[in-house]
């Protein structure tokens, strides 16, 4: 007495506009800036440690 359900149909071009809609367009220029940041983050922290255990000065 079990009923089997249905797979529903699903329309692939509604299924690719809302793939479209969801993935927003990347701005270069803000990943660019996010890259450059980053590395000096890592350069400071690098020199004050570097700074801390070798006590170059």
């Amino acid at each position: 007495m079990s009923k089997k359900k249905k797979p529903k149909k699903t329309n692939s071009q509604k299924v690719q506009k809302i793939l479209e809609q969801e993935q927003p367009e990347k701005n270069n220029t803000l990943i660019f800036w996010g890259v450059l940041l980053a590395m000096s983050s890592i350069g400071l922290l690098i020199f004050v440690l570097s700074d801390k255990v070798f006590h170059l000065s």
